[in-house]
């Protein structure tokens, strides 16, 4: 099984989009996927139909359990995850994140004051160790990050075995890129040396304008010989911009959108790259 986060630290790169629609691309596809948002706005917890303010449970009170009580994560796991098809769960999110990330701040900065304890639970690792309590239960686990380079986002990656870096064809977005490969590759030094990038995926792609297509060849030159490129980018549709609305992937919004047919092309590719 492989866990994916999907991560940028750029807002409007797509992130959410990407989580919702390859899950969904997987699912298709007969893996047995879950969906875990990981970002306190709950994006992909709207965009799954849900509102994440009327949510008893959620992420926040995994990752607090996994510090507290972990004996009871199992427990809380099967109240918090939510069945959106047969093949598909995920694991909502909502304001409360914004409270673990407190507590994982005092959790790092009172490291030093305790030493390291080789029985307690390191701030990094706790959303590591909700993932690993479902790990065996699913084929596919897709996380969806915030664009804040804090300790939710050192969680996330240090959860992940791969990871998709979103970037929208625009000029500014591709400047963005450098600095996220940077968090990635120090996630990987220091806390999760077997992380791996899976690839870079062009978002909001406009095929026809030049400078889509210098943005794609300017990161597939500057970037394509040591971290990959998907083949394929993700048209810009309207659609893809509706679908969330309705609490649906643009599979089951418009399955002929060539955005939908893109994110097939891609799931193809992560399961054959697996």
């Amino acid at each position: 099984m492989s866990v994916i986060s999907i991560v940028s630290i750029k807002g409007g790169t797509g992130k959410t989009t990407t989580a919702l629609n390859l899950g969904a691309a997987l699912a298709n596809h007969g893996k047995k996927v879950l969906l875990i948002d990981s970002d306190s706005q709950g994006n992909l917890t709207k965009a799954l139909g849900q509102i994440p303010a009327e949510l008893k449970y959620t992420l926040s009170n995994l990752m607090t359990q996994a510090i507290d009580e972990p004996d009871m994560l199992p427990e809380f796991i099967s109240r918090a995850t939510i069945q959106k098809s047969d093949n598909l769960d995920f694991i909502p999110a909502n304001k409360r994140l914004a409270n673990v990330l407190t507590r994982l701040i005092v959790m790092q900065t009172n490291r030093p004051l305790f030493g390291n304890d080789a029985n307690s639970l390191r701030s990094e690792f706790v959303l590591k160790a909700v993932v690993d309590t479902v790990r065996s239960a699913y084929e596919y686990i897709i996380i969806d990050c915030g664009p804040n380079r804090d300790q939710q986002m050192l969680n996330v990656l240090t959860a992940a075995d791969e990871v998709i870096v979103p970037i929208q064809a625009h000029f500014l977005d591709a400047e963005g890129l450098p600095d996220t490969l940077e968090m990635i590759r120090m996630v990987k030094s220091s806390l999760n040396p077997n992380l791996r990038i899976l690839g870079v995926l062009l978002t909001m792609f406009h095929s026809r304008t030049k400078l889509a297509q210098a943005i794609q060849n300017e990161v597939e030159t500057s970037y394509g010989m040591d971290v990959p490129v998907f083949s394929r980018q993700i048209d810009y549709s309207v659609r893809v911009a509706e679908h969330p609305i309705y609490g649906q992937s643009i599979f089951d919004y418009d399955p002929k959108n060539p955005a939908a047919l893109a994110y097939d092309f891609v799931a193809e590719e992560v399961i054959a790259n697996g």
